[in-house]
Formats: C-alpha cells, sequence, structure tokens
C-alpha cells in the first residue's frame, strides 16, 4: 500500500517512524536514532554510558547482558549475547552492551516484520527504485510525500501576498 501510494503520489496520512525508515534504508541503528521512538529506553541508556565508570563497576545498576520481556500472560529473559545472564554490565562493556540492547530491540525483535514490509515493497517496485528512495530522500521528505506537510492553507494569507495585474480579486 505505501508503495502504490507513492507511485501514485497519493498522500495516506503515513508518518514513518525515524528508526523504521532506516531499516527499510539497511542502515545501522544508534542511539541517537532511538531517541523519539523510545525516550525512556534512550535517556537510561545515555545515563549508563554517562556515569562515573566506577560507579557503574560496583554494579550498582544490577545489569547483565540480558532483559526481561513481559506480555500479558508471561515474562521471558531475552539473552543478549550467549550466557548474557551472567555477564555483568560494566565501565568497560558498558557501551556493548547499550548497542546490543538497541539492535535487540530495534533490530532483531522485529526483522520479520521488516522483512515483510521490504518484500511487499518490492513486489510493487524494482528494488533499484527502492534502493534509490530510502538512500537518497530523508525520512522528513517521504513523510511528506505519505502525509503532505501538516500546514494548513490559508486562503486569506494567500489573498494578502498576492499582486493582482489586469484585474481584481473578484474577477472570474
Amino acid at each position: 500500500m505505501i508503495a502504490l501510494a507513492l507511485m501514485h503520489k497519493i498522500q495516506i496520512g503515513v508518518v514513518f517512524d525515524r528508526v523504521f525508515f532506516l531499516q527499510l534504508a539497511g542502515k545501522d541503528i544508534s542511539l541517537e536514532d532511538i531517541r523519539d521512538a523510545d525516550p525512556t529506553l534512550y535517556s537510561s541508556s545515555k545515563h549508563i554510558l554517562e556515569m562515573d565508570p566506577e560507579t557503574v563497576d560496583q554494579d550498582i545498576l544490577s545489569l547483565t547482558f540480558a532483559y526481561d520481556v513481559e506480555d500479558l500472560w508471561s515474562r521471558t529473559t531475552v539473552k543478549l549475547c550467549p550466557n548474557g545472564k551472567y555477564i555483568v554490565v560494566n565501565s568497560k562493556n558498558r557501551k556493548e552492551y547499550v548497542n546490543l540492547l538497541i539492535q535487540h530491540r530495534f533490530v532483531t525483535s522485529i526483522a520479520s516484520q521488516i522483512a515483510h514490509f521490504s518484500q511487499g515493497f518490492s513486489d510493487i517496485t524494482t528494488s533499484s527504485i527502492k534502493t534509490f528512495l530510502f538512500w537518497s530522500l530523508y525520512l522528513e521528505d517521504l513523510d511528506k510525500m505519505l502525509d503532505g506537510s501538516g500546514t494548513v492553507i490559508s486562503v486569506e494569507d494567500w489573498k494578502a501576498h498576492t499582486n493582482y495585474n489586469g484585474y481584481e480579486e473578484n474577477d472570474h
């Protein structure tokens, strides 16, 4: 549907998430990329990276390279790396921890959905068009194509800033 809308220049009221757009473009996801998508994870990750090394090494955070995911009926522990449940986050590995956490939350855990969306896009366009689209456009450009500028058009403003040559405003 998105590819068809773009091909036919139809705005459909869709705005892409930055992380989603970057994945479709085949680009890596960084901490700064998740700022708007998950402000809580962003700020807590920044905090971990900016903490005093001695404080992190005292294991005050009680973090390992694993985290729990809860849904309505269960809790699952996700290991960010082999034996992640037993690897304590410290000042030397905290950057790797944050990177692995971001990769899992925003890439690995939704890889299937991204692949299906991308395949649907490829079914309608050529791979060269898809590559060109996601590598040449900025997210803001794509959002404007799909959702418009969000700016309300003011006819009164147009009238106030229009120069009439040889006719009047009310002429037909």
